[in-house]
């Protein structure tokens, strides 16, 4: 026996194996196996057995397989699926999406014990003596379901003692439900499944029923969110309202707890599942249901390695399920594609927030905050209303410009934009995480510098100067970086704080109790991103930070284009009038929805006469080379074709001929998010 095994390196192949006889009763497709390869021990999976091999000569043997995690037949066939459509090497994707571990502990589920006034009454009593069991009863009621002992231990770096002490008071209680075996079947042989887009602001009782109807019909339902903020939400909705087995899966949880969902989803013991883009790849037996909620959200677009898959494109991709793209903004090719009768719609077309907008010029402002906006929250605060203020950045300024040669400030090893780390006085970049302490530019050497914009912690600092007795709290990626910060997070938004400064992460999700003012300041570096898609991103941000509003309210918008569509589109929830505007640009300058697109990322140093000539003809459209926007060292050329299979041909022939010259250091980046 053959086994053909991928290795964690980057070849488009398997490598073969011989199978010992006494491994031949253990070894199966989707294992992990160990193996030696040029001298070297090395952990693959094993993508096929055979009984022959062409490789000329004596085969290495399988040393052992590994127990654990593995991958149906058929996720692994949708991971190779993936990886060819995006032309990435599989065996590197193949062996990270699988878990390392497989948590073999008794999983003990806690909860808070009484309604929310007992909750809170007990957390009071304990806030003095016993804070750190009080810490533990509010990372409990944020989470608004039963959490895992082993998530409070890391996000709270509590012990057990503090959990064993509250379980003795009875504040808190163990809950132990047993997993349950899907008990249907499939009525009828597998079929393509309906795909529609719910065009709505409000979705969940729709995905609600979805999934009850799926599991009625004994299949597994998952649900895609962007972030692992908006996952916990509707995890923690969902476990209020279905009376099944519900799993939450990704990046932010241990080896050992994606091992354990990962290993309850291949045995049907878990009827749904919320996870963020990589759930996708988990080894569903009967997948019947996939519902990609805030589907225009550029998250789902896989962008730091390879390969660049967007997850909604491959749930569009996918055969036998039913798919439900959710949105309050749909991205245009979606809605492009329900106009052509691809996916069906269901449109709340009546539907509207009820609110008062302000749309603030900012030509005529000094301060980074205006007035308007100023006024609006403290007539907020005082009518007991929460607000959120929606800022594009974090950090203290958005850029920092030299001002002799006029150039922002880049990182010298990755090319990002440099930004100013008020605290530790130094610039640093939050791409690559590199610090500079020398306040110099690093293109001309000068230490004449300008700090542009406005970023979350500056604005959490006027926020606290002007509002010293109102309760704040600050969303962004560096504030959920620390432990706990996730569950301080949700508290915030669950009504810890009066004010909440976030950026477009936070900007989307469920209504916000008690929200009664959402602003949103510097929208206008979505507008003046070098990207076709500008325009839809500033009006699917903003309609995302609107519709947190708990039913009628007040939303303000700064911004210095306030006669801009988009600007004026999202203020009146008039997306007809933006997709009028947006699809006439793009018809015009051959963008999608009417054309597909391919980056290819080479070294900034290579020669790309030959490859603009590999690309010329075939009805392509060739742009650049150009600098990488983010990658200092890299260029990119941008590809247009009319269609998926004309552009992949071209970047499998680029890609054909760079390999034969042992010159293949280019990436190919398939329908990219942003150029």
């Amino acid at each position: 026996m053959i086994a053909r095994v991928l290795l964690p390196i980057p070849t488009d192949h398997p490598f073969d194996f011989s199978v010992p006889e006494q491994l031949q009763a253990e070894i199966a497709v989707g294992k992990r196996v160990m193996v030696r390869f040029h001298g070297r021990e090395a952990v693959g999976l094993v993508s096929e057995l055979a009984e022959h091999s062409e490789h000329p000569g004596a085969l290495e043997p399988v040393l052992s397989v590994k127990p654990g995690p593995s991958l149906t037949p058929r996720a692994l066939s949708f991971c190779l699926d993936t990886a060819a459509y995006y032309m990435s090497p599989p065996g590197p994707f193949v062996n990270r999406i699988l878990p390392r571990t497989l948590s073999v502990k008794r999983r003990r589920l806690l909860r808070t014990v009484g309604g929310l006034a007992q909750v809170a009454a007990n957390i009071q009593s304990l806030s003095k003596r016993a804070p750190r069991q009080a810490e533990v009863l509010r990372f409990l009621l944020a989470a608004g379901g039963p959490v895992a002992e082993t998530e409070l231990k890391k996000g709270l770096k509590t012990s057990a003692s503090v959990i064993n002490r509250l379980l003795e008071l009875g504040f808190v209680e163990e809950v132990s439900p047993e997993p349950q075996e899907m008990s249907g079947e499939r009525s009828g042989p597998m079929k393509r499944g309906e795909h529609r887009l719910l065009f709505s602001r409000s979705r969940m009782d729709e995905y609600a029923s979805a999934i009850e109807s799926a599991n009625a019909r004994g299949e597994m339902a998952l649900i895609l969110e962007p972030e692992i903020l908006i996952a916990r939400a509707v995890f923690a909705a969902l476990q209020g309202s279905l009376s099944i087995p519900i799993s939450l899966y990704h990046s932010g949880i241990s080896e050992g707890e994606r091992g354990r969902i990962w290993s309850d989803v291949s045995r049907g013991s878990v009827h749904v599942v919320v996870g963020t883009r990589s759930a996708l790849f988990l080894p569903f037996p009967h997948l019947g249901l996939v519902i990609v909620d805030e589907e225009q959200d550029r998250s789902y677009k896989q962008d730091e390695m390879l390969p660049h898959y967007h997850a909604r494109d491959m749930v569009a991709r996918m055969d036998g399920v039913e798919a439900i793209f959710g949105s309050a903004a749909p991205s245009i090719e979606t809605f492009s594609r329900a106009g052509e009768g691809k996916f069906d719609l269901a449109r709340d077309a009546g539907e509207q927030v009820a609110m008062d907008t302000i749309v603030v010029d900012m030509k005529g402002e000094r301060g980074a905050l205006s007035q308007d906006l100023l006024d609006a929250i403290a007539e907020t605060l005082a009518g007991g209303r929460r607000a959120l203020i929606g800022v594009n950045a974090r950090g203290y300024f958005q850029a920092v410009l030299c001002k002799k040669c006029g150039q922002p400030l880049r990182c010298p090893r990755c090319g990002a934009n440099l930004t100013y780390d008020v605290r530790a006085a130094q610039l640093v970049c939050r791409v690559c995480g590199t610090a500079y302490p020398r306040m110099v530019c690093p293109n001309c050497g000068s230490r004449s510098l300008r700090f542009v914009g406005i970023g979350s912690e500056r604005v959490e600092q006027i926020m606290r100067e002007r509002f010293p007795n109102a309760t704040i709290a600050r969303i962004d990626r560096t504030s959920l970086a620390s432990k706990g910060a996730l569950a301080r997070a949700e508290g915030a938004i669950n009504g810890a704080a009066q004010i909440i400064v976030a950026t477009p992460l936070a900007a989307k999700g469920p209504i916000i109790r008690g929200l009664g003012l959402a602003a949103a300041i510097g929208a206008d570096a979505i507008l003046a991103r070098p990207d076709f898609r500008a325009a839809e991103r500033a009006y699917q941000y903003l309609q995302g930070l609107f519709g947190r509003l708990d039913g009628d309210g007040r939303a303000i918008v700064q911004t210095s284009y306030p006669d801009h569509y988009a600007i004026r589109a999202a203020v009146t929830g008039d997306y007809d009038t933006l997709y009028g505007q947006e699809i006439s640009q793009r018809e015009e300058m051959f963008y999608p929805p009417f054309s597909r697109l391919a980056r290819i990322i080479i070294p900034h140093t290579s020669d790309s006469h030959e490859l603009l000539t590999l690309l010329k003809g075939h009805g392509l459209q060739v742009i650049g080379p150009a600098p990488h926007p983010r990658k200092r060292s890299r260029d990119v050329i941008l590809i247009k074709g009319e269609s998926s299979e004309t552009v992949r041909a071209a970047c499998a022939r680029v890609n054909e001929k760079l390999s034969g010259k042992g010159k293949n250091t280019l990436e190919i980046d398939i329908d990219p998010d942003q150029l």
